[in-house]
């Protein structure tokens, strides 16, 4: 999920090695990327420790087992396990506001993604009325993931998308080339970021063990750069309460009559 790159995804390597060495668990890690649905991650039995969408992990009636939730470093997120969607346009179209890309083509990566339609649905149903019920001329997606979604409006197929804050920090971070000539005009409102979850069949004990070492590693000066290299504070523990609050913003959208983005 927050593999933005390769210099990113074997900094979450390096980190994960390292807590899973720490608490004594022999965990294979399995590289699992597009074109692989992330559902199908979600649903392997066998699934000790891996990032879950928010609203997902609200939605799943098969009981996932939070383990922790990221507190990235970056100041925006106030030292809370927070994130949100940015609004991205080319700076070729001189737009500095959302609106001025009503009306032209806007692309979303994926339905069952928090970040990725949810949240900006949500965000943009707002500026709906009984005399504007669509926003844009057209609307493409599933795009797929960030990479593909960012690529799309890099390329011009489409004119504004609505992607990760995090990933975006991450790609800020490890290769800022990647979002050169495109800026961001709007975010979403802030809400629970996407959280380590197992399996219902793991064992709470190991879960527990897991849990334990995340919520230390800050205290930990060893950590220090790996935790750096993900943009990461530390870790808390999850509020599950929060995560349930995520239907509510789909039912936003949907009491404003605006089921899909358009």
């Amino acid at each position: 999920m927050y593999n933005a790159t390769p210099r990113t995804a074997a900094a979450w390597r390096a980190l994960f090695e390292r807590v899973f060495t720490d608490v004594g668990v022999d965990i294979r890690l399995i590289e699992h990327g597009w074109p692989q649905p992330i559902d199908s991650l979600w649903s392997e039995p066998g699934l000790c420790c891996a990032f879950m969408c928010g609203w997902p992990f609200a939605r799943s009636g098969i009981g996932m087992q939070p383990i922790a939730a990221p507190v990235p470093s970056p100041p925006r997120y106030q030292s809370l396990p927070r994130y949100c969607s940015d609004f991205l346009v080319r700076d070729a179209s001189g737009w500095t506001t959302l609106e001025e890309a009503f009306g032209h083509r806007f692309g979303w990566m994926a339905e069952n993604s928090q970040s990725g339609f949810n949240a900006p649905r949500a965000h943009l149903a707002r500026f709906t009325s009984p005399v504007r019920r669509s926003l844009f001329s057209e609307v493409k997606g599933p795009l797929g993931t960030p990479a593909k979604t960012l690529e799309a409006l890099r390329s011009d197929e489409v004119d504004l998308v609505a992607l990760d804050g995090f990933y975006l920090d991450l790609l800020r971070h490890h290769a800022p080339g990647k979002l050169e000539g495109v800026r961001t005009v709007a975010s979403t409102a802030w809400t629970p970021i996407p959280l380590l979850v197992a399996a219902p069949g793991i064992d709470p004990e190991v879960v527990e063990r897991l849990r334990e070492r995340l919520l230390t590693v800050h205290e930990a000066p060893s950590y220090k750069p790996l935790l750096e290299d993900v943009l990461l504070e530390r870790f808390a523990v999850p509020e599950v309460r929060l995560y349930d609050g995520l239907e509510a913003v789909a039912a936003e959208a949907q009491r404003a009559g605006f089921v899909a983005i358009r």
